[in-house]
């Protein structure tokens, strides 16, 4: 088993799973099989009788409520209920999407939400950023300011991107590295977003992944890819394709992520087989490696 929470300790990564009532249901009957679960925050935030689960493992705070890439810092009430969590779980760290989901109230129409009058729109979904410099140096402020609110690291996540942002002068690659050059921020691989980009953006993803700070990596996510008429698409109610488990061994080549977690949380009745076999996968491409 992986040591999570001790960047020494651990010579593998720890291996786990997303939560999802599958997820659950299947540490219940396979703890040993499960180093760590990945838990949202705004599952939390609507239903933290999560938290009495009484089987849980290691836990692993993940989130997409800070909005790191956009203009308006998210509510104090966000930020605290976020530590709050943090300090429940223990987590070794929160990893977040380097996106934005909200926009200002004043540029997002006169119609307020009808449950969150006042508040700031919610997009809806993780969209990445136009990618510049003036970006970099925004985002780079945004960490900064956040690292003195939380007492654990943020790490940052790669969002896939479907198509090129109009202004945009950077590729991801050369985005990400901008902003580690600029913080100590670690990074949350996600690499069914990278090979949806890599399609997206037309590059290699192996001769890309190498342009990215590795060094920097603390966790990788894995998931399915839908392919579908209009591109790629991000989808966690199937199991990965072949070319993420490849590119998990590109990256294990190079460095030791502290945890490697399954998203496989889209779907109530994921086969518990699919879980094992693909827990099993993981493993063995972590052994292989170290030997």
């Amino acid at each position: 088993m992986g040591a999570l929470g001790d960047a020494h300790a651990a010579d593998r990564p720890s291996v786990g799973l997303a939560y999802s009532s599958a997820a659950r249901s299947f540490v219940d009957r396979h703890r040993a099989e499960v180093d760590h679960i990945e838990i949202p925050f705004e599952l939390l935030r609507h239903d933290p009788r999560v938290l009495d689960w009484l089987g849980m493992p290691p836990a692993i705070l993940h989130c997409a409520s800070l909005s790191i890439a956009g203009f308006r810092r998210c509510s104090e009430d966000t930020i605290s209920q976020i530590v709050h969590f943090a300090q429940r779980l223990r987590t070794p760290w929160i990893g977040e999407h380097l996106a934005f989901i909200s926009a200002d109230r004043s540029n997002a129409g006169p119609r307020p939400e009808e449950y969150a009058p006042g508040e700031p729109y919610n997009i809806g979904y993780t969209v990445s950023p136009v990618m510049n410099e003036s970006s970099v140096s925004r985002i780079a402020r945004t960490l900064s300011s956040y690292a003195n609110e939380f007492p654990i690291p943020l790490l940052i996540e790669n969002s896939p991107i479907y198509f090129d942002a109009p202004g945009s002068a950077m590729s991801q690659s050369d985005f990400i590295s901008a902003i580690c050059g600029q913080t100590t921020v670690g990074l949350l691989l996600d690499l069914a977003h990278f090979v949806i980009t890599s399609r997206a953006s037309g590059f290699d993803p192996f001769a890309e992944l190498d342009r990215l700070p590795l060094d920097r990596v603390v966790e990788v996510h894995i998931s399915g890819v839908d392919e579908q008429g209009d591109g790629s698409w991000d989808n966690h109610a199937k199991r990965a394709p072949e070319i993420v488990h490849q590119l998990l061994d590109h990256v294990l080549q190079r460095v030791t992520p502290r945890a490697i977690t399954l998203e496989y949380n889209w779907s109530s009745r994921f086969p518990e087989a699919v879980l094992s076999e693909e827990l099993s996968r993981v493993r063995e491409l972590c052994e292989a490696r170290r030997g």
